[in-house]
């Protein structure tokens, strides 16, 4: 065999040494952007006031090159108070979500959170919020704004900034307007020409205010039209499928352009509501806690458990921090997982894995009968606003279950007694007499007693000791046994 036909199954041992990576080709953040006087003096105010003396830095991974530059500037202004300071790197589950876990490792009393927050309270330590400040063309923002004057016109228009155009907003905020002075907002009552104009920032200040308003302003809600100042990114995608809206825009600040976006697709509905039905048709539910500090977590677990049981659900509490399809891949026995996470921690896109992955919110209509033939106004991310005192909980009665039912994606029914075998057998009997010549089982309640294989025996007690001895050197295509 030639060397030209070997290469095609096999490769150099130093191919993988010398692979590039591709990197996603995204604007970097640059240190001024990120840490300026203002950062500075609002942190060192914030830690003096409160007398911290153990303080975290969480900094998302594109900002990690210029954590140690702020964490020195951060302890020279600090010099006089005897503080120590901490850089946390890799977080648990996800940069949105304070990660009180490794902050307690070091026994910190506060955390300053930098970059993309979800803005999930925190239920052990204090936590200031730090965002970037991009700059943003005003001239340039109005201008493409005035392209959306004709159908702005005597409707509602909300404005939503985004983290690092939030500046914009404390601004107008706090400046008092003078007597025929252009403010931010009577520009854009200029070129938009509403009936209504609200300008609020996402994620918002307080915990909770965009739920808030978007239950008071819902009977309008149909018939307003929503620009977000920002990227087309996770923030974007969980505020637009939150709120109702006539229209969404996106505005994005870098390249000053602005594109319409409808994010509840045909096809995007079509997808979820296969899923609520696959959620439905499991016989083992693997409930994926990715939060260890959001408010109210374990009320949702335990409620997720109930549901399940009444419909004879088994389920499965699973924590293996920041989850991905070889992780998930390993538990053969679950038919569908539920993702318990913070609001910009929700798996709309799950393709890549081998079992479908559904929200709480989703899990929530295909268990709870009280969503049974109701179309929900908006999408939920919160999982506190599905629990008592939420603005979309509904009350949970286990005598309203079905005992049967059929499912939309096989055709055939839940919650039956009869077991695939029995009907195999009832339909075809010539086919029930053959042998199985079945390597293995797939049934979804396969236990881990009834593996064939259940990993490594550890034979404890069983084993004399063995002495170190030098293991193997280089990399898994060829290792050197010298």
């Amino acid at each position: 065999m030639s060397s030209s036909t070997t290469s095609a199954f096999f490769s150099q041992d130093t191919a993988a040494l010398e692979r590039q990576t591709d990197v996603l080709s995204e604007q970097p953040i640059t240190f001024e952007q990120i840490w300026n006087e203002t950062h500075k003096k609002v942190s060192s105010g914030w830690i003096r006031q409160n007398g911290y003396k153990r303080i975290c830095l969480q900094f998302p991974d594109d900002y990690l090159p210029h954590s140690n530059a702020i964490s020195t500037c951060l302890k020279t202004a600090l010099a006089s108070e005897e503080c120590k300071v901490f850089i946390l790197a890799d977080t648990t589950y996800g940069s949105c979500c304070v990660d009180e876990i490794a902050a307690a490792h070091v026994e910190a009393d506060s955390v300053i959170h930098f970059g993309n927050a979800c803005r999930s309270k925190a239920s052990r330590l204090p936590v200031l919020y730090l965002y970037p400040v991009l700059q943003l063309e005003v001239p340039a923002m109005l201008k493409q704004l005035a392209t959306l004057q004709p159908e702005c016109g005597e409707r509602e228009v909300y404005i939503y900034f985004d983290i690092g155009y939030q500046d914009l907003y404390e601004q107008q905020q706090q400046e008092e307007p003078t007597e025929g002075e252009d403010t931010l907002y009577s520009q854009l009552r200029e070129v938009l020409r509403p009936k209504k104009l609200q300008i609020e920032v996402y994620p918002p200040p307080a915990e909770d205010c965009a739920e808030t308003k978007a239950s008071e302003n819902a009977s309008s809600s149909a018939e307003r039209i929503c620009v977000f100042v920002g990227a087309d990114n996770q923030r974007f995608a969980n505020l637009s499928l939150t709120t109702t809206a006539l229209q969404w825009h996106i505005l994005d600040g870098a390249t000053a352009t602005i594109s319409m976006k409808n994010p509840l697709t045909a096809q995007y509905i079509r997808r979820r509501y296969y899923y609520i039905e696959k959620c439905k048709d499991a016989q083992t539910l693997g409930l994926i806690v990715a939060t260890l500090s959001a408010v109210g977590y374990l009320d949702v677990v335990t409620r997720l458990q109930t549901m399940a049981k009444s419909r004879g659900i088994k389920t499965q509490l699973i924590s293996v921090g920041r989850i991905n399809p070889a992780k998930l891949a390993n538990f053969l026995e679950i038919d569908c997982f539920v993702l318990i996470g913070c609001p910009f921690n929700n798996m709309y896109n799950s393709k890549e894995y081998y079992k479908p992955i559904v929200s709480v919110f989703e899990a929530e209509m295909a268990l709870n009968p009280a969503w049974h033939m109701k179309y929900p106004e908006a999408y939920v991310t919160d999982f506190k606003q599905l629990l008592p005192e939420g603005r979309s909980f509904l009350a949970f009665d286990a005598e309203a279950v079905q005992t049967q039912d059929v499912s939309l994606v096989s055709g055939r029914i839940r919650g039956g007694n009869e077991t695939d075998d029995t009907v195999e057998t009832a339909s075809n009997n010539t086919v029930a007499t053959q042998a199985k010549m079945a390597l293995m089982t797939t049934n979804t309640g396969l236990s881990f007693e009834d593996r064939t294989w259940q990993g490594l025996d550890p034979a404890l007690g069983q084993t004399e000791p063995a002495k170190v001895q030098q293991g193997l050197s280089g990399i898994p295509i060829k290792y050197s046994h010298d």
